[in-house]
């Protein structure tokens, strides 16, 4: 703050370092720049030195996203609160599952004001009468009411939230996604004078994000037509018990029908080459950020009429929709895209950019994050800043014009 006072500390906690740089690192960096000093509360991967180079105080914390052992979720609970106590900030942004229920709890036990935000259901509802998803909503509900408020990346997701009764309605907000670098993001020179048409599966391999219909459509289509590539691109997560095991991987390439890329930090490159990216996800995604990087690269998309998915694609103006869990459906998108000219292909991709540059630019969404933290912090002071940011005024809770 170029006026002497102290600057205001805030807290990002979210369950990897990686999900905070590769989808949050312009807001941070944006905070920083305005004269805030920002924390990282997240567990230690090879991303944590990365924030630390960005400026970023960093603390070590312990998240065990998958398990269900209350001690390490107690444990959690303890690190967040002598954390919170320890530098209490002005406001913590909570990320994710346990971040949001632990992290509220104890940012309210410290009389710190905190935001909750939902990126995702993932499979947190899915078993309805299961026990583990009874304990969650009861948990969850209590971090409703810690919260100041709780943010969603779509409406669905908040419909859902409030028609269970877990948080009331004037306490939400509908983050249009975590936004895209549009920048960074660019398209880059069409493979017209490849014969190939490559399509391409980017993001965690696992059952749920649909790879396994995306190789049964592989399999299909290889045999109707000649000069067809599938492409899959990412990390498989050993420790999600959905994930696909290596052994499945190499078998479906050995039979000739996809090709492993691996994984990367930087998909720019494949995503460039591709003609199309596949992305069949059932997955209870936030908002998918594949979908908002291809798009934003000019890459027409097939995926499904799935939450996250849906709101992302318009049918046949930047890409195309098919139905969830239907191989059979994937099949029939692919073979529409396949019957595409080449100028109803960049038709496809111009629309897409010209979508996410209008509703998911990042920034946008760092204009919304600087103006609800300037009315959390009560900082009137700078309205000035606000002013030179760009985007919408900040819409109220009720409001479900955000995703068009």
């Amino acid at each position: 703050m170029s006026d002497g006072r102290k600057p205001t500390k805030i807290a990002f906690v979210s369950n990897t370092s990686w999900s905070v740089y590769n989808f949050r690192i312009e807001v941070i960096r944006s905070f920083i720049t305005h004269g805030y000093k920002v924390f990282v509360l997240a567990p230690r991967d090879h991303f944590s030195a990365k924030l630390i180079a960005e400026g970023v105080v960093y603390i070590p914390v312990s998240v065990d996203n998958y398990g269900v052992n209350p001690f390490k979720d107690i444990v959690l609970f303890i690190q967040l609160a002598l954390a919170y106590r320890k530098h209490h900030f002005e406001h913590i942004f909570h990320f994710t599952i346990k971040p949001n229920i632990y992290g509220s709890l104890a940012a309210f036990l410290n009389r710190i004001p905190s935001t909750a935000i939902t990126t995702g259901l993932g499979r947190t509802f899915s078993f309805k009468n299961s026990i583990v998803s009874w304990v969650t909503k009861v948990l969850y509900v209590g971090a409703g009411r810690c919260a100041r408020e709780m943010w969603f990346l779509n409406i669905t997701d908040r419909d859902e939230f409030v028609s269970r009764g877990i948080i009331p309605v004037e306490k939400t907000f509908v983050l249009p996604s975590e936004g895209v670098n549009t920048a960074k993001y660019f398209p880059g020179s069409p493979n017209s004078k490849s014969v190939l048409t490559r399509f391409l599966y980017a993001g965690r391999i696992l059952r749920e994000k649909g790879i396994v219909e995306y190789v049964a459509a592989a399999k299909v289509l290889k045999t109707r037509h000649q000069n067809l590539r599938f492409e899959i691109l990412g990390f498989i997560d050993e420790k999600n018990p959905n994930s696909i095991s290596q052994e499945l991987l190499y078998k479906w390439q050995s039979e000739g029908f996809i090709r492993y890329l691996g994984s990367t930090e930087d998909v720019r490159p494949y995503l460039s080459r591709a003609d199309c990216l596949v992305f069949p996800s059932y997955y209870r995604e936030g908002m998918s950020r594949i979908l908002l990087e291809a798009s934003s690269m000019r890459i027409p998309i097939i995926t499904t009429n799935n939450v996250g998915c849906k709101e992302i694609v318009r049918h046949f103006v930047t890409g195309l929709l098919c139905e969830p869990r239907s191989k059979d459906s994937l099949v029939e998108a692919i073979e529409k895209f396949i019957g595409l000219s080449p100028a109803e292909r960049s038709r496809l991709g111009a629309n897409g950019r010209s979508r996410i540059k209008k509703h998911f630019d990042v920034e946008m969404i760092i204009a919304l994050y600087h103006r609800k933290i300037a009315d959390y912090c009560k900082a009137p002071e700078l309205s000035a800043q606000l002013d030179a940011l760009p985007g919408p005024a900040t819409p109220s809770p009720s409001r479900t014009d955000l995703i068009l």
